[in-house]
């Protein structure tokens, strides 16, 4: 739903008129902070006991989920060490009176690689045991995935990959321990085992020849040792090159047959997926500890470890940016339908929720909440589960509170469109007429529109780029208030911006188009929430919000129209929550120009600060 549905309008039936702005308080009604506190309530405990009943097994993890329209990486990327790219639009609205070309979304730009790699370590218990087998294979499995997309990635750079150390002889005793863990890899050519050893190996068993790594590298700090049995087939050679990301997806296949492991491997790869955000926040990743019993009977369902390689240059996509995945990650916790000012009692209940999954060891159960919660994304919230307490899982309940992510968390539109799940109001397109009664729009679809027809006029540059705030604007404007752009567009239908197509921008010049496969709709998403009624709204035993992450939500989306201020929205900028001529304010030592007259920024605070002076208190223009 949007802020044009009724449950969001409702929230702002106070600012019904220019006359009437001693209403039009930021700090909400006890009322509507309790409406929606119970309505977060009654959702996230419905989550948690329904996840309580939620096991692990084959196609948990579904993770071509994510695949709705992720362009794959490219192919050849010799002597390219950035990526770069950007997104396509199409306005798909009929009745538009004005017409509309296609516009393009910002460049994206990274680098796929870190001088160094993420640690990891075996926690001390078999977590996210898989119901439908005996064995617990994650750690391997996860060992076998980071190499194969190091090595995916480095396949398409053309540069070679080196095992980096000896791996270490195993324990003369051949018994098991708390330090020491037995892995049967079976008959394997002497190239195999030369892979197996130096995966499991201390350290980083191999690495790019290259300064510069994949983020995906990984080095294992050996707090278990794995002693390291197999049957070699061909003469053993410490010589063998590492294997491809093709043979190594044979070994790790047939390694899993072993142990009835294949249902694990989409989950092992998740958590690689998710190395790059651990990279970021120099996290140590926490793996399950192995348990390995052979299985005898051979599987009957197709391979998951082929299908999930040959999607893999798809994820590899997403994975490779930390911030595609934070955006992402973050967004499960946002809500079509709570205004800005309501975050935090909106919030609050979530944390009541997760915080004693946290500090209690209960990653598999707050895998499955997340899950339920946005099914399209859950392959990457069980990864990071998985992971164990990595500083990203540490962030839930501070960033709930106020909404301070590791790694920035705005919303990407290409990304919310490739994993088919919205992140903002701003990806969903609303419902009904824009013009509401008494000649009024609200302001979530005017910070739309401004966003959709930044370009029109010079005065549009400040929204060239979307809001990195997902909760929407309370109010209303008159239609009098709303400059020229987006006037013109207020009396069309709804538009509705489809993404069409990824560009790949090349160093060269080169151009390569991958075209999106059609955009699910996201109606279900406009309509999801309704208002909770009085008899269904839950005891909140005298909730009273802190405002602080409703505080900070207020602050970003307000200041990001700050240099379009409408009259009557005076006492709204000017609230503490906003303080918007902080935004505008600039040094004056640092910008000035050959004149020394007044830069742009300083007449656009100076123009402020006379439009602040000539309103009166109830936001009419002084005689």
């Amino acid at each position: 739903m949007s802020s044009s549905s009724k449950l969001s309008t409702s929230t702002i039936t106070s600012f019904g008129s220019v006359d009437g702005l001693e209403e039009d308080h930021v700090t909400p009604s006890q009322d509507k902070i309790t409406q929606t506190f119970a309505r977060s309530k009654q959702l996230w405990q419905f989550l948690s006991r329904k996840a309580s009943s939620v096991g692990l097994q084959r196609d948990t993890v579904r993770l071509s989920d994510l695949n709705h329209g992720l362009p794959a990486i490219p192919d050849d990327l010799q002597a390219r060490t950035e990526l770069a790219g950007q997104a396509t639009w199409q306005m798909r609205s009929t009745g538009c009176t004005v017409p509309c070309e296609a516009r393009n979304g910002g460049k994206r730009r990274w680098k796929p690689a870190r001088l160094r790699p993420t640690l990891c370590m075996i926690s001390g218990h078999s977590s996210f045991n898989h119901s439908d087998s005996k064995s617990n294979g994650i750690a391997l499995l996860f060992f076998g995935w980071a190499y194969i997309l190091c090595m995916s990635l480095l396949e398409k750079q053309h540069v070679s990959m080196s095992y980096a150390n000896t791996p270490e002889e195993a324990p003369a005793d051949g018994s098991d321990s708390e330090q020491c863990l037995t892995v049967d890899v079976g008959n394997v050519s002497g190239e195999e085992y030369c892979w197996w050893a130096h995966l499991l190996s201390p350290g980083q068993g191999w690495r790019s020849v290259t300064p510069e790594q994949p983020v995906w590298a990984i080095a294992y700090t050996a707090n278990i040792k794995f002693r390291l049995v197999a049957r070699i087939t061909t003469t053993r050679s410490l010589q063998f090159a590492p294997p491809s990301s093709k043979q190594a997806v044979a070994f790790l296949s047939r390694f899993a047959s072993m142990y009835n492991l294949d249902g694990q491997a989409p989950l092992a790869l998740a958590m690689a997926l998710t190395l790059p955000l651990h990279n970021e926040t120099s996290s140590m990743v926490k793996l399950p500890k192995p348990s390995l019993i052979k299985h005898d009977t051979r599987s009957a369902f197709p391979s998951s470890f082929d299908r999930e390689y040959s999607n893999l240059a798809y994820y590899m996509t997403l994975s490779s940016n930390p911030v595609f995945l934070s955006s992402t990650l973050w967004a499960v916790f946002w809500e079509a339908g709570v205004d800005c000012n309501l975050v935090s009692p909106w919030c609050d209940p979530i944390i009541e929720v997760v915080k004693p999954l946290i500090e209690c060891d209960g990653l598999e159960k707050l895998g499955h909440v997340l899950a339920l919660r946005r099914p399209n994304i859950a392959p990457l919230w069980y990864g990071i589960a998985a992971c164990g307490h990595t500083k990203t899982i540490l962030a839930i309940v501070p960033y709930l509170r106020n909404l301070h992510s590791p790694v920035p968390s705005r919303p990407i539109p290409e990304v919310a469109a490739w994993t088919d799940s919205p992140q903002s109001f701003m990806d969903l397109q609303g419902v009904g007429p824009y013009v509401q009664e008494n000649n009024q729009v609200a302001r979530i679809d005017v910070w739309r529109l401004r966003h959709q027809f930044w370009g029109i006029e010079p005065e549009g540059a400040p929204f060239r780029n979307p809001p990195t705030c997902p909760w929407p604007p309370f109010g209303l404007m008159g239609v009098e208030e709303l400059e020229i752009p987006v006037r013109a567009h207020i009396n069309c239908r709804r538009h509705h911006w489809v993404y069409t197509r990824w560009t790949w921008l090349l160093d060269d010049g080169t151009e390569i188009v991958n075209e999106n496969p059609g955009q699910g709709s996201w109606i279900g998403f406009e309509n999801e929430v309704h208002p909770i009624s009085p008899q269904d709204t839950i005891p909140t035993s005298g909730y009273v919000s802190d405002h602080i992450a409703s505080e900070r939500a207020v602050c970003d989306i307000f200041r990001w129209a700050a240099t379009e201020m409408e009259v009557t929205g005076k006492n709204i900028y000017t609230h503490p929550w906003v303080d918007a001529l902080l935004d505008l304010d600039m040094d004056d030592d640092e910008e000035t120009d050959s004149d020394g007259g007044l830069i742009p920024s300083d007449c656009l605070l100076q123009r402020v600060m006379d439009w602040l002076m000539g309103v009166d208190v109830h936001g009419k223009p002084s005689s």
